[in-house]
């Protein structure tokens, strides 16, 4: 007999999926270069211990750092592992009517954001939040299931004006990863960004990957 789950259950299954560093993950380096068109850049990153992140080797006030720091802070902020309890403990989650194609969309109340999701199988499918003026939607369109959990391969993210629903700009994002001292760390992001009606393409490598101590 199944037993279904409850939004809430259903939820969390594909949360404590996500692949995350475990507590004893100690950090580690990697050289950059970033290729946009004519344009090639190298840095030097670092993910510490705590989490904290530095970069090297490109200055502060290059239009490239604050992209690059983003996309550093992003990846933590997906890998780092938060229980469940302290991350949604207070939220209520409401299931709806399953789509055609298998997931279940689940409203949060309780969230800053007014997070909505959908979630098939044990995988979180898509994310959708309001931040500031901006609404974005993050489809996520293939995985990498580990033992440890599954990590996005392939995702598109849509932003819009929260007021008017006007679109903004479409960012589509492909990964790779690379397996070094049992953890998986980002190897390769090919991104293209859509705004105006004008498409811009980059490709972000991470060479000589080393965990610290």
């Amino acid at each position: 007999m199944t037993v279904a789950l409850t939004a809430r259950e259903r939820f969390q299954q594909a949360y404590e999926n996500r692949y995350t560093w475990d507590e004893q993950f100690p950090g580690y380096t990697a050289q950059v270069t970033w290729q946009a068109g004519a344009e090639t850049l190298t840095a030097q990153v670092c993910i510490h211990r705590d989490l904290t992140v530095t970069i090297e080797g490109l200055p502060a006030d290059h239009p490239r750092y604050q992209e690059l720091s983003g996309l550093m802070r992003d990846l933590v902020t997906h890998r780092q592992r938060r229980d469940f309890a302290a991350a949604h403990g207070q939220n209520e989650f409401i299931a709806g009517e399953p789509l055609p194609d298998g997931a279940v969309p689940i409203q949060v109340n309780g969230d800053a954001m007014g997070s909505h999701y959908r979630v098939r199988g044990a995988v979180i499918t898509q994310v959708s939040r309001v931040m500031g003026g901006s609404a974005f939607t993050i489809d996520t369109l293939s995985v990498e299931q580990t033992a440890q959990g599954y990590f996005p391969l392939h995702y598109r993210v849509q932003f819009t004006d929260a007021a008017t629903g006007q679109p903004q700009q479409v960012v589509d994002i492909r990964e790779q990863y690379a397996q070094v001292g049992g953890y998986y760390l980002l190897k390769e992001r090919q991104q293209t960004v859509t705004k105006d009606g004008v498409t811009t393409a980059a490709v972000i490598a991470f060479h000589d990957l080393k965990l610290l101590g």
